[in-house]
């Protein structure tokens, strides 16, 4: 009896499974091929683009920027917003030699820069529509077309709809506009291979509890994006120029969000590997701390000092390697981290 009840219930299956195709080749011919799949062949996430400082990658949880997903930047004034999006752009360039298109409404790129954050500008393509409408039409051609492995909009905060340069004076127009045009970005956005990150400005909240800042441009930015990174400084060094920027994760879709990163930036030579890679090895234990002595791993050398320490990793640049590899294998995310890359742009 139990034979015929398992037998019954296979063909059951077996016919199930044969209207499942049937019904899935049906819809695929009608709307268009993958519109359904199974979710067995459903990727979370497309290509990883590694961004330059390791502390980001470790807080987004997969090793940097996904490609087929949407990322805002948001933040302090002068915090690092812009630069973290070049960062992208340039390792977007370094490790799968796409071109990169830069929707740049507030003039802020300039090629030296762009070049010293390790931006090949042959490869970037540079854009400056005039509205949000005209914006948003662009940005949606440009992920149809497939040309672009990285997009960034610096910033979406900076464009006037239509019906501002009218004369319009009434309230939510830039979120009405933001709210019907994403439907159309995100389905673009879904089918290409194409990293979007939007650079985002904050306001003070009105008669808000908690949080006294929010976004401009309303909420559907921030619900349809898949990651959100807030950007602060602090202990502005103005004698050697340099300030420690912090990343904090606050929406992530593909692994845990509200992870933290810091990095210190120089304003003249970009980020400061060696001195986060000391601090990533005194926090991971790797380069170990008794009191105030720091001794370092397979060697009898000991400084005395947190600075002492990350300056005597800077005057042995061969010694890097011996820190970077252990940090790199057993404490941070593996995915699509390119340690060789690294490890040659710290030597050199």
């Amino acid at each position: 009896m139990y034979c015929n009840k398992t037998n019954k219930m296979a063909k059951i299956k077996e016919g199930t499974e044969e209207k499942i195709a049937a019904l899935m080749a049906d819809f695929n011919k009608k709307f268009g091929k993958g519109v359904i799949i199974d979710a067995k062949k459903k990727e979370a996430y497309g290509e990883v683009i590694p961004t330059t400082p390791f502390s980001l990658r470790n807080a987004l949880g997969i090793g940097g920027f996904a490609k087929r997903k949407l990322y805002t930047i948001d933040g302090d004034t002068s915090a690092g917003k812009s630069t973290t999006a070049y960062d992208v752009i340039g390792n977007c360039q370094k490790a799968y030699g796409d071109m990169c298109l830069l929707i740049d409404k507030e003039d802020s790129y300039t090629t030296i820069y762009g070049e010293r954050l390790g931006i090949d500008n042959e490869k970037l393509v540079i854009a400056t529509p005039d509205t949000l409408e005209d914006m948003y039409e662009l940005l949606t051609a440009a992920l149809q077309s497939g040309l672009f492995g990285t997009i960034v909009v610096d910033s979406i905060t900076s464009f006037a709809p239509k019906a501002r340069h009218e004369g319009s004076v009434v309230m939510g127009v830039e979120a009405r506009v933001n709210s019907d045009k994403m439907r159309m970005v995100m389905s673009a956005l879904e089918k290409s291979n194409t990293c979007l990150i939007f650079i985002q400005q904050i306001r003070n909240a009105i008669g808000s509890m908690g949080d006294p800042t929010t976004v401009s441009g309303g909420k559907a930015i921030p619900f349809y994006a898949h990651g959100r990174i807030r950007i602060t400084r602090s202990e502005i060094d103005r004698e050697n120029q340099q300030n420690v920027m912090k990343f904090t994760v606050i929406k992530n879709k593909m692994a845990p969000p509200f992870k933290v990163g810091t990095i210190i930036y120089n304003w003249e030579n970009g980020f400061d590997l060696f001195s986060e890679i000391g601090e990533l090895a005194i926090e991971f234990d790797i380069i170990k701390k008794v009191g105030n002595t720091y001794h370092f791993p397979e060697r009898t050398d000991t400084q005395v000092g947190k600075k002492k320490t990350i300056q005597y990793l800077k005057d042995n640049p061969e010694y890097m390697k011996d820190v970077l590899e252990p940090l790199v294998k057993e404490f941070l995310s593996q995915t699509n981290l390119r340690k060789e890359d690294l490890t040659e742009e710290i030597m050199n």
